[in-house]
């Protein structure tokens, strides 16, 4: 519909203006007595055409040909706003789209042909997945989910940080716990670098492996670190979460980093102080933001260099858009990163960085800090396994990447209309009931003879928002933002809700009824409301229960 009111706009803008064409953008108006659909194209014709905006919308109202017979009525407003109404049967007829389309409404072919690369989880395995990191896992999937429903074709991957100090740091830790479980005096560093029970959990399965023989601590971190690999990695599972693609630090630095660096020398975008190399170009891409790419003490490269060369890498792989879902710790590493793939001859634009904010656990008012096995912070597993994976999930996908984020964590354990993954599901099972009642359990295709049994008002705005929906997914994606479409599940669940609670009072608004045909016709309706919920909530990663 959005296509066909876009081209009619073009030819009746084309009747006035012999210029160059004009992009033409169709907004849906937030309330509704400006209609359904709003363009501003009359301000963008009015430099070029030397007139006022207003002026060239009366003019463009005037030479506006309906000839699909799909307009109601064309006005204007304000200083040149052209608002249009559909009438209302071309709606429910559209809704023949749904139907039709099946799990397949709502997607495009927009990127058919495309490549994408998502990054998103990436946490440091030098510990159990926590909650911050975790937000990640169901952003970066639903990212890669809505990239697919334009027609990207995505790979889904976790860059594993498994070299430097970081693995220095556990080894030791893991040695001094080792060492007090066989009575053995402490012989590394004095300070512990992690904390939490799990260090002592790596500690105990390491004597396991090696009984007595206690291995040096650089071999205790590879021990720890391919363990929790394995248990994030299982963490991500649990979460709905599968990574086409698992890159290593340590292959790169090995492979990828030696040449970048080279290159970057070569650039002249590199000088030596102290000892250490640092990056320093000499534009304004990227000003005071000067920072070490050799360590002055080992000569060993820094995990920037190392991620300058991963992100290199993802380029000499051919992806048309690289996505980094990253959180919000990372805000000075992003620019840095751009800065040094700009030198190497890359095209940054490519590369788009969603940052999220971490999140709070609460119980109710009560604020959540730790758990015993993370010490310092919250296991995300264990916040998973209280409340089950779909609120896990739609939980941290309600709020915009860069909101900050309140997970209660009693509400979502809550089965009723306040726990808003519950709202969602329990529509869809409800009209999955609806649709056992009257022995069936199929879609309906649509019947032009159905129209006229689907005009109620209520009918009419709740097919409006069905049909937005390829609009939503398409924004989401554009935006990297599946909240968009977590807001727009919960919004269009309240509007059934409301339609199916009138039936109570109204027989107008029964879906079975005595009447085959109303029924027959109310069922297509409530089942193309029925197939957007299930299609929303498959690229959030979430099920649709039929039962609830």
């Amino acid at each position: 519909m959005r296509d066909q009111l876009k081209k009619m706009i073009e030819a009746a803008v084309s009747r006035l203006s012999s210029s160059d064409s004009v992009s033409v953008e169709i907004e849906r108006p937030t309330a509704e007595q400006f209609g359904d659909f709003s363009t501003h194209v009359a301000f963008v014709l009015a430099k070029k055409m030397g007139k006022k905006p207003r002026e060239i919308a009366d003019e463009i109202q005037s030479a506006f040909v309906n000839s699909e017979g799909l307009i109601e009525s064309v006005s204007v407003a304000g200083a040149g706003f052209l608002n249009f109404r559909i009438k209302p049967e071309k709606w429910i007829e559209s809704l023949g789209e749904i139907s039709k389309k099946g799990s397949r409404f709502g997607s495009s072919e927009f990127h058919k042909g495309k490549k994408a690369l998502v990054e998103f989880v990436s946490a440091n395995p030098t510990g159990p997945l926590h909650i911050g990191n975790a937000r990640g896992g169901p952003l970066g999937d639903a990212i890669s989910s809505l990239l697919e429903a334009v027609g990207y074709q995505v790979t889904r991957e976790f860059y594993v940080n498994d070299v430097g100090g970081q693995i220095d740091k556990l080894g030791e830790s893991i040695l001094a716990h080792y060492q007090n479980l066989v009575g053995v005096a402490h012989t590394g560093k004095t300070e512990l670098g992690y904390q939490g029970n799990y260090v002592e959990d790596l500690a105990r399965r390491a004597y396991e492996k090696y009984g007595k023989n206690i291995p040096p601590s650089d071999e205790l971190g590879e021990f720890g670190i391919n363990l929790l690999q394995t248990e994030i990695s299982q963490d991500c599972l649990a979460m709905g979460i599968r990574f086409d693609s698992w890159v290593h630090e340590k292959e790169i630095i090995k492979k990828k980093t030696p040449p970048v660096l080279d290159l970057l020398k070569k650039s002249g975008v590199t000088y030596e102080k102290e000892g250490a190399v640092w990056f320093a170009p000499r534009d304004d891409f990227l000003a005071d933001r000067e920072c070490v790419l050799e360590r002055s003490d080992s000569g060993r490269p820094t995990y920037f260099a190392n991620d300058i060369a991963y992100h290199a890498a993802k380029y000499d792989r051919g992806f048309d858009l690289m996505v980094n879902v990253w959180g919000s710790n990372h805000h000075g590493h992003v620019p840095r990163i751009l800065a040094a793939l700009k030198v190497l001859g890359h095209d940054p634009s490519l590369l788009k960085t969603v940052l999220y904010q971490y999140v709070r656990i609460k119980r109710g008012a009560e604020a959540v800090k730790m758990s015993k096995r993370g010490g310092n912070f919250i296991v995300a597993r264990e916040i998973l396994d209280e409340v089950g994976v779909d609120p896990f999930r739609f939980f941290l996908l309600l709020k915009s990447p860069e909101a900050h984020l309140d997970f209660d964590i009693d509400l979502a354990k809550k089965q009723s209309s306040e726990n808003p993954v519950y709202y969602v599901q329990y529509a869809h099972a409800r009209i999955c009931s609806i649709f056992k009642k009257a022995g069936g359990a199929g879609q309906i295709d649509f019947d032009p003879e159905m129209i006229a049994r689907l005009l109620l008002p209520e009918e009419v705005k709740i097919a409006k928002e069905l049909l937005d929906f390829p609009w939503v997914v398409e924004k989401a994606a554009r935006e990297l933002n599946p909240h968009l479409v977590a807001y727009y599940l919960m919004d269009r669940t309240r509007l059934f809700q409301h339609y199916y609670d009138r039936a109570r009072e109204d027989p107008r608004y029964r879906v079975v009824s005595d009447d085959p045909q109303q029924t027959r016709a109310k069922l297509f309706f409530v089942g193309c409301v029925r197939q957007v919920l299930r299609n929303g909530l498959g690229i959030l990663g979430i099920s649709a229960p039929e039962q609830m």
